[in-house]
């Protein structure tokens, strides 16, 4: 018993460390748009689901029914955490109907949540080594059903829009969010899976990595940071995988041909407003963008939809 315990208390620090993380990201939200409101509830969701992980692993030792409070209050935040996260994602892709679609599944959360404190979500929680595990209760597999099924639909909801909406901006939102939901989206399905075959499996240790990781790719996007993120990663690589470069000058040009054509695929060709992403006059970007032999209509978004249907009419 010592030893899981021991064992828990260590999943508690990392649980705390997750916290910290969590509180940082959120501090450093410019809620300036909806996008931007949608994105610090899904935030404060975790941040109330890592703090109830936390409290949870290191109260157990001293009251395991406090512990169970902690762990209950952890699992009705999931119940809440992937609506806001399709709200997120409904948000994104400027979803008309999306203040019905909120009351909606915030409803649905609010029943199932009910439903837990009544116990017919799970019947009792047990502490295992390395770990604590829910008991399955009548409905345990319908609240689960409910947290998969938002999370599939905000998937469908972002592919779709990013493969056939004509809007370049909501395709790159699309685009980030995809990259940023999919590690979370994979661990919520590989645990569900295993629970289904009948393993002990948990979300201890996968799912706040994941979730960091979505959190900070959605701080980046939601404060028009990504892109410079994007661009410094794309000019180490580039710089790293130069051939029969023996000058520094070639370096630095070939790090600018790389910043104006990244600021251009940002801006969707537009010269004025990729100049305002490089913080230089549009006269200056004109003069470079001659100077490279670049060309900015190659740029002009198209959805993937309507360039495959092109191809096909060609």
């Amino acid at each position: 018993m010592e030893q899981e315990v021991e064992v828990l208390v260590y999943l508690g620090v990392f649980a705390f460390i997750g916290v910290l993380l969590k509180l940082a990201i959120l501090f450093n939200i410019s809620i300036k748009s909806k996008i931007a409101e949608s994105f610090a509830v899904v935030c404060i969701l975790f941040l109330v689901q890592n703090v109830a992980e936390f409290l949870g692993y290191f109260t157990v030792s001293s009251s395991e029914q406090l512990s169970v409070v902690f762990i209950h209050i952890y699992m009705i935040s999931l119940y809440f955490i992937f609506p806001s996260v399709l709200v997120l994602a409904l948000t994104l892709v400027e979803f008309k109907h999306l203040g019905s679609a909120k009351v909606a599944l915030y409803s649905i959360s609010s029943l199932i949540s009910v439903a837990h404190f009544a116990g017919f979500i799970i019947d009792g929680v047990k502490f295992l080594g390395w770990s604590a595990i829910t008991t399955p209760g009548a409905y345990y597999w319908f609240a689960i059903a409910f947290i998969v099924l938002n999370a599939i639909t905000a998937l469908i909801v972002l592919f779709y829009h990013y493969i056939a909406n004509s809007s370049f901006e909501i395709r790159s939102r699309c685009k980030v969010n995809l990259l940023a939901f999919s590690p979370m989206f994979a661990v919520l399905c590989i645990v569900a899976l295993f629970r289904l075959a009948g393993f002990n499996s948990s979300l201890a240790i996968s799912m706040p990595l994941a979730t960091i990781f979505f959190l900070f790719v959605m701080l980046l996007q939601s404060n028009g940071n990504i892109f410079w993120v994007s661009l410094r990663f794309k000019i180490i690589m580039s710089v790293l995988t130069l051939k029969n470069i023996s000058t520094l000058d070639e370096i630095l040009r070939n790090i600018e041909k790389i910043r104006i054509t990244e600021a251009l695929k940002a801006s969707n060709g537009m010269q004025r407003n990729a100049a305002k992403l490089l913080n230089v006059p549009p006269s200056t970007l004109n003069k470079k963008i001659a100077k490279y032999g670049i060309c900015s209509e190659d740029f002009h978004g198209v959805s993937v939809a309507q360039a495959l249907r092109s191809r096909s009419t060609a």
